[in-house]
């Protein structure tokens, strides 16, 4: 049993240190991105550089000299900073509490790794069962920025330019398709093109009389009418399921291990002194 309970200890300890470092790197990240836009441009220079050059070959002639990227990912940073404090406390309540053999922080730890792994298979049910509910649910904000939100090809807000550069990278038009851009008016005002049906960044072909014919005239053969970002993104991951499959089994087994090793930790961590006192 003393063999048992090292080993748990050392488990304990050494996962939870872990979870701790990525804590403070999540909070670390979200607070500089948050806070320290002019430090994180200065360090992302030559990752604008990639991708303004990106953006050129597809035809967008854009510079992202203006961009922020505090603007970009929005209240992603937020995400990461609750993140970050969750896996800290996480952390450091799994490590003391295996090093220290405190029952209370050990059950407080379990209580959250049990709500972590509840959560986690509610998603996982909740895309099986549910599947069409839950891509409504995460097309309706994409959806919303396409129609009120997107500029055109040569836009210089965040949102105009993520979502052409998803739609350069996934060689894709909408969130459907191309009809998610018929109830948009911005980008048809930024556009030369009479009477345009698909914007610029739908066109496969970029040079400027191709462009235009099939902005006017869009075809499956001039264009990524019909192929929408999502499903270009979901077949994207698809292709890469095995790996993903792989590396959320081995985080459900890691989440049981930490359960039964602090459970095993708990139940022991008294017996040492009982036997003394005998």
């Amino acid at each position: 049993m003393g063999a048992c309970k090292g080993c748990s200890q050392f488990f304990l300890v050494l996962v939870n240190i872990v979870f701790s470092l990525i804590g403070i790197t999540l909070l670390v990240v979200g607070c500089v991105v948050r806070w320290g836009t002019e430090f994180m441009n200065s360090i992302l220079q030559d990752s604008y550089s990639k991708l303004t050059a990106a953006l050129k070959d597809a035809g967008v002639d854009k510079n992202l000299n203006d961009f922020n990227v505090a603007d970009f990912v929005g209240d992603a940073t937020l995400a990461f900073i609750i993140l970050g404090a969750f896996f800290f406390v996480l952390g450091i309540l799994g490590c003391v509490g295996a090093c220290c053999q405190v029952k209370c922080m050990l059950v407080i730890y379990v209580v959250f790794l049990v709500l972590l792994l509840l959560v986690e298979v509610t998603f996982i049910i909740l895309i099986f069962a549910v599947r069409s509910e839950v891509d409504s649910w995460i097309k309706k904000p994409f959806k919303k920025a396409v129609k009120e939100d997107y500029k055109g090809i040569n836009a210089t807000d965040s949102i105009s330019i993520a979502i052409n550069f998803v739609s350069v990278e996934f060689k894709c038009c909408g969130v459907d398709n191309y009809a998610d851009f018929n109830s948009s008016q911005h980008w048809r005002k930024e556009t030369n093109v009479t009477n345009p049906v698909i914007p610029a960044i739908c066109c496969k072909n970029k040079t400027e009389s191709e462009t235009t014919s099939c902005v006017q005239n869009p075809t499956t053969n001039n264009s990524y009418m019909n192929q929408g970002c999502y499903e270009a993104i979901e077949n994207w991951l698809n292709d890469n399921q095995n790996l993903m499959i792989g590396v959320g089994a081995a985080v459900l087994a890691i989440e049981v291990l930490l359960m039964i090793f602090s459970l095993i930790v708990c139940k022991t961590s008294g017996k040492k002194e009982e036997y003394d006192d005998y």
